[in-house]
């Protein structure tokens, strides 16, 4: 016993003690295969064992293996006849102990030194064997060792589902509905699932037997059919050759029967009453309908529009009914007869689309779908949208006339857009000033949807006055009935000075200038500054009057070379009658040997028209006169052959009396109305960015 102690000692001393050496022992493990439930053996290997006497060796293992007792055998030819054999398992871990109580050495050899067997379970899968080793001399001294495991392999299929619990949920019935499962083979030999079968025949599987390499899958597809509503259970089985054997996965539904109550869409233009489809789906006989609709402000309902469909029978009826915005509808049996049919329309009612453009809600409430014995079988209930498509009228809410002549027509166009969806249909235009109107009172227009169109407006003046009105235009814009324009302007009378001329015939050097007038007021006197170029000078004594100036007298006053003041009044205060025409023609000479005076301008500013009561009547304050050379363009205002911005800018000059050297009237007279203004000026630039 003593000795025994003494050798427990020694050999513990040996496996917590490691010397170097110069040669290393080598203990490995062999590796093997097989099925679950086989009997693997496993070799410990021992090579160089330099004198060794000991071994521990800790095997540390998968749970999907066992160790067989009894199993573990030393080989006689590497151990002496004393060596023994102790084996543990306990909590995966297989330890062995080979030790010697006459300290003999291992003997040297190719054999296995150990051979045991494992018992394979039902995990395939390759598992590792590490060993931990301590190896011990006669002395006790840990030697040096190098330690190989070995690799296990269960051999064998195993089946894995992605689910083993499939819920459908609340699905409708007479329907299919389809899941899908996907079938693995997560071991490392072919699964042979040789049956597939379902518990019930309203889940039918597919495929209904598969064949599976290691590491695959494949899908099953479920397609459930319920035919009544309540609840259906079942399981799926899957019979195989599996390691982890049947598997089944539990599927459970609650089906329902449809009845659904749905309102098609509809779409339509303000104003007009449009028809809403409320339809029925239904398995189940329904004897019995209501709903209610929360109404837009947009959508009125049509009185007594409500009418049933041909699935009601001859004992069916329907009442709807209107308060505050809520639209009710009632359709029932007086001997509680089933509605025919199991789709289709219901009943039908209209709506006045009266609101502006867009989409409105429209969802039934309060729904209820009887059966026989009154229970409500409302499965589902599906809203629409009512799309209204309404006109909306565009325009300027202010329209200026301007400073028009009394002697022409006053006139304006106005111009109104269409922006909505739908025909904008002008449906009448009243004035608040009795002195407006229109062009075409009786044609009013329709706009288009995103057209647009002119009407035009006319004023009818007393005489000289600033006029003021509102025009409103009224429409079938839901939005906008009515549009306001205010509107204004301002009436003069024409008295207006012209000039005009030719070269006196056999005297090219001399320019007979014709002073015109255009008044509707009686004129008694005229006042107005002639600029020319140098060396042209008016001779007095070549005035001649016409016999619209009789009883007048004209008196020519130089102011500075090429300036003249011209004044044309009447001692008697005599009144050129209203009208149109010369008042007098006056002789310019030139005094200037070769002055060439075509191509030249000759203005006439500070005019000055006077009536009886001394009262400046004249429209316009300056008058001008091209000597031939003008280049014909119509806004070449400087008469330099091309319109550019010179030419604006040489009109603003003109208007503010700055220079009138570059000036051609004639062809700064834009819109041909015998004024310049700054409409001509706009339109100038109008014609250049049309460039």
């Amino acid at each position: 016993m003593r000795f025994l102690q003494r050798y427990a000692f020694i050999l513990c001393m040996a496996l917590t003690t490691i010397v170097s050496v110069s040669a290393q022992s080598t203990v490995s493990l062999t590796s093997s295969s097989g099925h679950p439930g086989d009997e693997v053996e496993v070799s410990v290997m021992l090579s160089n064992a330099q004198s060794a006497t000991a071994l521990q060796i800790n095997i540390p293992h998968s749970p999907y293996m066992s160790y067989v007792d009894g199993s573990a055998v030393l080989n006689k030819q590497r151990v002496s006849a004393t060596h023994q054999l102790s084996v543990s398992d306990k909590d995966n871990l297989l330890s062995l102990y080979v030790y010697d109580i006459s300290l003999n050495p291992f003997l040297e050899g190719t054999e296995a030194l150990i051979t045991f067997r494992l018992q394979l379970d039902k995990e395939p899968g390759t598992y590792d064997l590490k060993p931990e080793v301590v190896l011990s001399d006669a002395g006790g001294k840990a030697l040096s060792v190098n330690a190989k495991g070995g690799k296990m392999t269960i051999l064998g299929p195993k089946i894995s589902l992605s689910e083993t619990e499939i819920d459908y949920g609340s699905v409708p019935i007479r329907s299919t509905h389809t899941k899908k499962v996907s079938v693995s083979n997560t071991g490392n030999e072919t699964l042979t699932v040789s049956e597939i079968k379902s518990g019930s025949t309203l889940f039918k599987v597919s495929p209904t037997s598969m064949t599976i390499a290691a590491g695959k899958q494949q899908t099953l597809t479920i397609e459930y059919t319920p035919q009544n509503a309540g609840n259906d259970l079942t399981d799926i089985t899957f019979v195989s050759d599996a390691t982890n054997g049947n598997q089944t996965i539990h599927v459970s539904a609650a089906p329902f029967s449809v009845n659904t109550l749905s309102v098609a869409d509809v779409a339509g233009q303000s104003g007009e009453e449009v028809t809403v489809s409320v339809s029925m789906q239904n398995m189940e006989p329904i004897v019995a309908a209501q709903c209610r609709f929360t109404l837009p402000e947009a959508l009125k309902y049509v009185e007594s529009s409500a009418a049933l469909s041909g699935r009601a029978t001859s004992s069916h009826q329907i009442s709807g009914t209107m308060k505050d915005d809520q639209l009710s509808f009632f359709i029932h049996s007086a001997d509680n007869t089933a509605l025919s049919g199991n789709e289709g329309v219901l009943f039908t009612f209209k709506l006045l689309l009266d609101g502006m453009g867009g989409d409105y809600p429209l969802k039934p409430t309060d729904v209820l779908l009887s059966n026989l014995a009154g229970s409500d079988m409302t499965s589902e209930v599906k809203g629409a949208t009512i799309r209204i498509a309404a006109p909306r009228i565009e325009c300027a809410t202010e329209l200026d006339f301007g400073r028009m002549p009394l002697e022409k027509d006053i006139k304006q166009r106005f111009t109104i857009r269409n922006s909505g969806e739908s025909p904008l249909v002008i449906q009448r235009v009243e004035f608040t000033n009795e002195a407006f109107s229109l062009t075409n009172a009786s044609n009013l227009p329709t706009i288009a949807a995103g057209g647009t169109t002119e009407i035009e407006v006319c004023y009818h003046p007393a005489g000289e006055e600033t006029f003021t009105g509102v025009m409103q235009i009224y429409s079938n814009d839901p939005q906008n009935r009515m549009q306001t324009v205010e509107m204004s302007g301002i009436t003069y009378a024409t008295n207006e000075m012209t000039l005009s001329g030719e070269t006196v015939s056999g005297q090219p050097s001399q320019y007979a200038l014709t002073i015109s007038m255009q008044n509707s007021l009686p004129v008694v006197a005229l006042q107005f500054n002639l600029h020319w170029i140098p060396g042209m000078v008016p001779v007095q004594e070549t005035v001649k009057l016409s016999a619209r100036a009789t009883g007048h007298e004209v008196k020519i006053t130089e102011q500075a070379e090429g300036n003249y003041q011209i004044l044309i009044y009447s001692s008697e205060n005599k009144p050129i009658a209203s009208g149109e025409g010369s008042i007098l023609t006056l002789i310019y000479n030139n005094k200037v040997e070769g002055s060439d005076y075509n191509g030249t301008n000759i203005m006439a500013d500070q005019i000055i028209l006077s009536t009886q009561d001394e009262r400046n009547c004249a429209s316009s304050t300056t008058a001008s006169l091209r000597i031939g050379g003008l280049s014909g363009i119509l806004g070449d205002a400087n008469n330099d052959g091309k319109i550019t911005v010179t030419d604006a800018a040489c009109i603003i000059d003109y208007l503010l009396e700055r220079d009138f050297s570059r000036f051609t009237e004639l062809q700064a007279d834009m819109n041909k109305d015998q004024r310049i203004t700054i409409t001509d000026v706009v339109e100038v630039i109008h014609t250049i960015l049309q460039q």
